[in-house]
């Protein structure tokens, strides 16, 4: 009787695992034999590491059963249509499967100029497979805050913190939000010198920040940031008041914020409960997004540090981050760019391109660390009505006096640096309703999608080349010139890594020739 091993294939959550206990030093013949495959294929797990990390971080719900890495038929399509479902969820639009299809088969149509394609169920099937999607909303779905939903689920939250014995100080909430961070009012400001607004193209520089802190406000943890570069040379040599993650488009992914829960949030609550002498378990608060994991998989080892979702469409009604608290972070922030524009010399196009995320992760540490714990524990009370009552008049000792600068003022010095806008279009601005509109069209969507997939296709050498040469110095040069955009473009990983490897051998080439050349060089010295 043969003892030949079945052949396995693993998905992607059992090569995540994997890789994850690889981190933790565990021992691969081990593993091997726990999960049923040969040695080398734990092996060849390791060194495609990045390769399906970086992958898993795009996908909205995570690996799911997925087992390969296979794109489809027409990758640029699906990208494409993938970056468009996550504006339309992360704006919590209802998408059904017939929605995707006539969506998948109109970008196909502009990117190809073909019309072969049949968006058929079994295709919608592993698109959503490929891309990690748990689920399609039905076309029909209430949007609207459901009111119905809010006394059932303030009376299941309050017997969940006496079931659990917890006070205010732990009980937490996060929730994140998109900021668009060079983005200036668009068509208010008009220079004196102009008749009418200039088409200033709007910005699309974007990061997701999330707040994270206690019901009292006495534990406010380091904002999340997620942007696309994974090193940005703007952090180089600093030491970062944010937690920064990557992520392709910087989204909040199942993967990013597993990371985040278990990496950062757990570690710090530990930390913050003996420091207050208190038990260590907590509750975190959170709403039902896509790139939030479920509850099970959001929880402590030890099942002391635990979430609870609120019930869909009711967000706006008890979320206690959206009760002002990210407004009024996002409010500092645009204070602190329009210091920086009026207080700058030159156009405003300069002022803007002369700032990086550097500026941009430290104004947003100053603008969470202004926001007061009166504030914090007010954003609690349509939640939690029966916590202690505090004042809702905001502690402002810790801010600058250009934080709680009037309206009226700010016109005045926009309109000294030659710049006039109304109080209503700053009071907009301000209140963030200009950048909720800021989604991508379908045409930029496609571009981004295209250059994408092209950067990868643009690595590998054509078939037929014309010899030219070029020198080991110049060649180093483009790569590091080619490295550096590719960092400051949020290009993936895995294409950074290609484009190292690639420069790796070219300087090992010029060492080599240069070590030739010395050799004949001492030859005909001698002779």
């Amino acid at each position: 009787m043969s003892n030949k091993r079945k052949h396995k294939t693993l998905d992607l959550n059992n090569k995540m695992e994997i890789l994850k206990k690889l981190d933790s030093g565990e021992n691969m013949c081990k593993l091997a034999k726990e999960y049923g495959v040969g040695r080398a294929t734990i092996h060849d797990l390791k060194k495609k590491r990045q390769k399906i990390v970086d992958h898993v971080k795009t996908m909205e719900s995570g690996p799911g059963k997925r087992k390969t890495l296979k794109v489809g038929d027409c990758p640029k399509m699906e990208n494409a249509l993938y970056m468009w479902f996550l504006q339309r969820r992360s704006k919590h639009t209802p998408i059904s499967g017939e929605i995707l299809k006539t969506k998948a088969i109109e970008f196909y149509k502009k990117i190809t100029h073909k019309d072969d394609f049949r968006a058929s169920d079994g295709w919608l099937d592993k698109f959503k497979k490929r891309f990690g999607i748990r689920l399609l909303t039905v076309s029909g779905e209430k949007l609207s805050s459901d009111e119905s939903a809010v006394q059932p689920f303030i009376q299941h939250f309050k017997n969940k913190v006496e079931e659990l014995g917890l006070l205010p100080d732990q009980i937490y909430n996060a929730d994140e939000s998109g900021l668009f961070w060079r983005l200036l009012p668009n068509k208010t400001f008009v220079s004196s010198t102009e008749a009418s607004a200039p088409g200033r193209k709007v910005s699309k520089d974007r990061i997701t920040f999330m707040p994270c802190s206690n019901a009292t406000g006495t534990h406010k943890l380091d904002l999340l940031v997620i942007g696309k570069a994974k090193n940005p040379r703007a952090f180089k040599n600093i030491c970062l008041p944010v937690c920064y993650k990557n992520q392709s488009r910087s989204w909040v992914t199942r993967e990013v914020f597993s990371e985040w829960f278990h990496k950062d949030f757990v570690p710090e609550v530990r930390k913050f409960m003996k420091r207050s002498n208190l038990p260590i378990k907590a509750l975190l608060v959170l709403d039902n997004a896509p790139g939030h994991p479920n509850e099970q998989e959001l929880k402590s080892s030890d099942g002391n540090i635990q979430t609870i979702f609120l019930p869909p469409n009711c967000t706006p009604l008890l979320q206690p981050m959206d009760q002002n608290v990210i407004q009024k972070i996002k409010s500092l922030y645009k204070n602190k760019l329009l210091i920086h524009i009026i207080s700058q010399d030159g156009d405003i196009t300069q002022s803007l391109k002369g700032m990086n995320l550097k500026d941009v992760v430290f104004s947003l540490a100053h603008a969470w660390k202004s926001v007061s714990s009166n504030l914090i524990q007010s954003s609690w009370k349509k939640l939690w009505p029966t916590m202690n009552d505090v004042s809702e008049t905001e502690e402002t000792d810790e801010w600058d006096p250009e934080d709680n600068m009037p309206i009226v003022d700010w016109l005045k010095n926009l309109s000294e640096k030659g710049l006039e806008t109304s109080e209503e279009n700053l009071n907009s601005w301000f209140e963030g309703i200009e950048e909720t509109e800021q989604i991508m069209t379908d045409e930029e969507i496609i571009s981004e999608a295209v250059q994408e997939e092209s950067f990868v296709e643009i690595l590998e050498p054509p078939t037929t080349t014309t010899a030219i040469r070029v020198k080991p110095d110049n060649a180093l040069m483009c790569f590091n010139t080619c490295i550096t955009w590719a960092e400051e473009n949020g290009m993936s990983a895995k294409d950074i890594i290609i484009l190292r490897n690639m420069r790796e051998k070219v300087f090992k080439q010029g060492l080599q020739v240069a070590q030739k050349q010395t050799s004949i060089k001492d030859y005909f010295k001698t002779t």
